[in-house]
């Protein structure tokens, strides 16, 4: 049985990704005058540059490509390359669309708008949808239907490492990724503003910035995966901490664009 602790978990994780993006937008709007539609561009290019571009990447590396998937079986190689990439695609993608599609947009307050937008798909997509289909895996589980869902060995090999995942991860991890959504998008927004900042100031150099502290950002993340960190909550302490620093610049960068 999958505790109701767990489910409880994995409910207010859902909720999290969910509404916060549309709180962001709406407080952003009704505070700071943050057009609705720097949301949308922010949230297109999440899901231009890193989930269609930088996923076909992903998918070509680690699975298509031999070599590159052997290679990228070290946790070395893996941790630069993941985080690099999201550094890349996800940077010079918003760089991109500011250039181009907010030449008339490069307030403070567009900048919010933007990386809520961003950070907000992703955590829609990445927490949110996920945290759907757990709540119904584990519901199912508990009804004991879970074993219909296996309908042949491939769909058995898929599910069943998610159905141990729900028996055995304690209740609180299932909260975490909730909270590592705070997280991002508090990173995504100040990573918004500093390529902004690129733009208005027509300094590219913090674009370069802004690629290094994404990678910075997501070292934490790739190292669990590969099993270098053990412990999720470690991952989230040390994510915290990164995102009370972009909190900080935040606040301070409005004077830049005053």
């Amino acid at each position: 049985m999958v505790s109701q602790g767990a489910i409880a978990s994995m409910i207010i994780s859902g909720v999290i990704a969910f509404l916060l993006p549309i709180g962001l937008m709406i407080w952003f709007r009704r505070k700071y005058h943050a057009p609705i539609k720097v949301f949308f561009i922010g949230a297109l290019t999440f899901f231009v540059f890193a989930q269609l571009l930088e996923g076909g990447v992903h998918v070509y590396v680690l699975q298509m490509n031999e070599t590159t998937k052997e290679v990228m079986k070290h946790p070395v190689w893996y941790a630069i390359y993941g985080c690099l990439m999201a550094g890349i695609f996800e940077e010079c993608g918003r760089y991109i669309m500011m250039r181009f599609f907010m030449k008339r947009r490069l307030s403070w307050a567009d900048g919010l708008a933007f990386g809520a937008g961003h950070g907000g798909l992703e955590a829609i997509l990445i927490t949110g949808l996920s945290s759907i289909t757990l709540i119904v895996y584990a519901f199912a589980i508990n009804s004991g239907t879970f074993e219909q869902l296996l309908i042949n060995q491939d769909v058995k090999q898929a599910l069943m490492p998610i159905q141990a995942q729900l028996l055995n991860t304690p209740s609180y991890e299932w909260l975490l990724g909730g909270i590592e959504r705070i997280s991002a998008i508090s990173v995504q927004i100040g990573l918004s503003l500093l390529v902004l900042y690129a733009v208005k100031s027509r300094r590219p150099l913090f674009l370069l910035y802004s690629i290094l502290l994404h990678g910075l950002f997501n070292v934490p993340a790739v190292l669990y995966q590969k099993g270098v960190i053990e412990h999720a909550a470690a991952v989230e302490l040390i994510v915290a901490g990164i995102a009370a620093a972009s909190v900080v610049w935040i606040v301070k960068a409005k004077r830049l664009f005053q």
